[in-house]
């Protein structure tokens, strides 16, 4: 099954239904209407990155004044090795789903520091 071809596919939704959290001070009544509409909806959910449709009718374009400088270089914080290898996988999802990708260093326009927070639970 793909987002893709059928994305009311009963295997889809109910994948879909299993990724989210439903608080638990829900009614069953409550409960079943999220559900109800999740599944309404199935086609907006994408379980990865890469079954995330492209948008090819509308562009993004900064504009900045004719000689604006920007920061190329930035005074990150190390990252520890679980905020490196959970950075570094996400980076290569974004680059294999073509969302992102490598440039040379001297093709950097501007630059700023990256900050993980750890979700509150």
């Amino acid at each position: 099954y793909s987002r893709h071809t059928n994305p009311f596919n009963p295997v889809q939704v109910m994948e879909i239904l299993q990724q989210i959290k439903i608080r638990d001070d829900l009614s069953p009544a409550q409960r079943d209407k999220v559900c109800d509409l999740c599944a309404e909806f199935a086609d907006t959910f994408a379980l990865a990155i890469s079954t995330v449709f492209l948008v090819d009718f509308k562009t993004f374009k900064l504009t900045f004044l004719e000689g604006t400088k920007f920061t190329t270089k930035v005074n990150q914080r190390p990252l520890t090795p679980p905020q490196r290898a959970f950075l570094y996988e996400w980076l290569n999802e974004l680059e294999n789903a073509r969302i992102i990708w490598c440039i040379a260093p001297e093709d950097v326009k501007a630059a700023s520091p990256t900050v993980l927070a750890q979700k509150a639970h």
